[in-house]
């Protein structure tokens, strides 16, 4: 099938391995050898730094779109977390249902802490400040 791929579907091939950087992965999409991968994207370095600058442009884009938005979705996160803490919700909630919602709580909270900052301390005062629990 190598033999068959078009000069655009060649290009797709050298974007997706700079998405996800996987030789393996790619090949298996295209039905190539991993090889002819590797190949290609050498041959091709000047589509593949085309594919970096606009990986990371995105990358930026997205970024300064999630900053704008921030507020936005702090207050959402807010209303969200004043629905976990509210008593008649949690009546009706089962156990696994408000272990999965505390553990979702949790494991984003302390992805986004800082390293060296001590996230169950913190997350004690979040908790506290949306409902007393603790």
């Amino acid at each position: 099938m190598a033999d068959r791929l078009t000069d655009e579907q060649k290009k797709r091939l050298v974007a997706d391995f700079v998405e996800c950087e996987n030789y393996s992965a790619v090949a298996r999409k295209y039905g190539v050898a991993r090889n002819t991968v590797k190949k290609w994207v050498l041959e091709d370095e000047q589509s593949a730094e085309k594919c970096r600058q606009k990986r990371a442009e995105n990358t930026l884009d997205m970024l300064e779109y999630m900053e704008k938005r921030k507020e936005r979705a702090q207050d959402i996160i807010d209303k969200y977390l004043e629905a976990l803490a509210d008593p008649e919700k949690l009546e009706n909630a089962t156990l696994q249902q408000i272990a999965t919602a505390l553990g979702i709580v949790v494991d984003k909270f302390t992805k986004s802490t800082p390293a060296g900052e001590n996230t169950l301390a913190k997350l004690d005062e979040v908790l506290k400040e949306i409902g007393g629990v603790v």
